[in-house]
């Protein structure tokens, strides 16, 4: 009996070095791909916890306004005089005539240096 072959004449062969490169690009693909979802993962945390520091310094600022308002409302001299009258405090207002001007040390030297001559 003859050999019988069973490849046809039109049958491709490939090469091993063909297969070997097929796997080393597939091997390659995947870890391109494992690589970027794991870097993509990275920078969206990052992202996340940037935004997380930018409200909560938003959060600081404005809790920081706040503060200054309410304490500018409890210091204005009108909203604190009513709260006086309305406590029934004993304290009085001063009159303008009443207020002495002190002067600063420097000026009150150079004034009697001025008037000594």
């Amino acid at each position: 009996m003859a050999p019988s072959h069973t490849s046809s004449r039109y049958a491709h062969q490939v090469s091993f070095t063909f297969l070997v490169c097929m796997v080393l690009f597939a091997v390659l693909l995947a870890t391109g791909g494992v690589s970027y979802s794991i870097f993509k993962h990275e920078q969206v945390t990052v992202r996340t916890e940037i935004n997380n520091i930018h409200r909560a310094i938003a959060e600081h600022k404005m809790n920081a306004n706040q503060y200054r308002a309410k304490a500018n409302a409890l210091t204005n001299r009108w909203a604190m005089r009513s709260r006086l009258n309305l406590d029934g405090s004993q304290l009085q207002d001063i009159e303008r005539s009443q207020i002495e001007i002190a002067r600063t040390i420097g000026r009150d030297a150079a004034l009697r240096a001025t008037a000594s001559r």
